[in-house]
């Protein structure tokens, strides 16, 4: 099994990285999108992409 491979890091926080998961015969193709120690698997990278803007929204929302 390899390790994630890191496929995105925007300027502002947060990555993205691709994980080739195998479960019996198949591999699967699954993204990790993470913000603050805050990690989340994910089944397409857009799906990735707008969990990381949330959190993002969401600690702008707290710090106010």
């Amino acid at each position: 099994m390899a390790l994630p491979e890191l496929i995105y890091a925007p300027i502002d926080g947060g990555t993205i990285h691709r994980y080739e998961i195998s479960g019996g015969k198949r591999k699967f193709l699954r993204f990790i999108g993470c913000y603050l120690g805050q990690c989340n698997f994910h089944n397409n990278i857009d799906d990735a992409i707008d969990y990381i803007k949330n959190l993002k929204e969401s600690q702008k929302i707290q710090k106010s």
